[in-house]
């Protein structure tokens, strides 16, 4: 997995940062409310107090009850970076997230990185937190999230999970089948027919003298998959030509990454 970057500018359509109550926030209120009601419901405002009572998600991204708090300032203060899901994938690769900024006096250089089980650190100091399966990124200590949104537009690094999902399809073919080439070269007194500009070889059914032998087999080297309405769907290429035996019957096993 490589790792990413985003622009974070004002101008990227992949910019969702916005602080909660520092003049000239946009969607200052919604963000607050979305984040605290999805992420923050579950703990005491102004304290890192779980209500393990509470039958509300949380999206508690890790089993360590040291992880299971969250704090979100009592005064609404922080700012939120939506990671869109195509760039990310399944979700945000915990111990991945680098976000710098050389704004100074609270950054100057320095570099926010997650601890893999949700929290946002600078340096020893918890900032905020990472929801990895939502690729949300929540700073919620006020100094740095003033200063970060106001001074310059940061780096945020990452890596994604995307899946790769394998589908393996078993061909058969059995002994009776494709005994016999279908390639032009092999065959004689074949003719040869335009339409629309391009020609093509209609083969004749007879072999060449030099394959009419009994103990000559054709070798498979393309497999075709086919829809159900017999249309032509993927080609495979085998790594080398596959003699294709008449009295056993053959398995070709083609896997497809999508």
């Amino acid at each position: 997995m490589a790792t990413q970057y985003i622009n974070t500018s004002t101008g990227s359509r992949y910019h969702y940062s916005s602080p909660f109550t520092v003049s000239g926030g946009t969607n200052r209120l919604l963000n607050y409310f979305s984040v605290k009601q999805l992420y923050y419901s579950n703990h005491e405002v102004g304290s890192d107090v779980l209500n393990t009572s509470s039958s509300f998600d949380n999206y508690i991204e890790s089993s360590l009850s040291v992880s299971g708090s969250r704090k979100l300032d009592s005064n609404g203060s922080g700012i939120v970076f939506s990671i869109p899901r195509n760039l990310y994938g399944q979700n945000l690769e915990p111990n991945s997230i680098k976000i710098s900024s050389t704004s100074t006096p609270y950054w100057n250089g320095g570099t926010i990185t997650d601890d893999g089980e949700g929290n946002l650190k600078f340096g020893n100091d918890h900032v905020g937190n990472v929801i990895y399966s939502h690729g949300q990124l929540i700073i919620t200590d006020y100094p740095y999230s003033f200063h970060f949104s106001h001074s310059q537009d940061p780096d945020i690094g990452f890596k994604s999970n995307l899946p790769i999902y394998t589908h393996t399809y078993n061909i058969k073919v059995s002994d009776y089948e494709f005994n016999h080439t279908l390639n032009s070269t092999g065959q004689k007194n074949s003719t040869v027919n335009e339409y629309s500009g391009s020609r093509y070889v209609v083969p004749s059914g007879q072999y060449t003298d030099n394959i009419t032998g009994s103990a000559f087999q054709p070798y498979i080297t393309t497999v075709g998959l086919y829809n159900d309405s017999d249309e032509l769907i993927a080609v495979g290429k085998l790594a080398q030509p596959l003699p294709k035996p008449a009295d056993t019957e053959l398995t070709i096993q083609v896997k497809l990454d999508v």
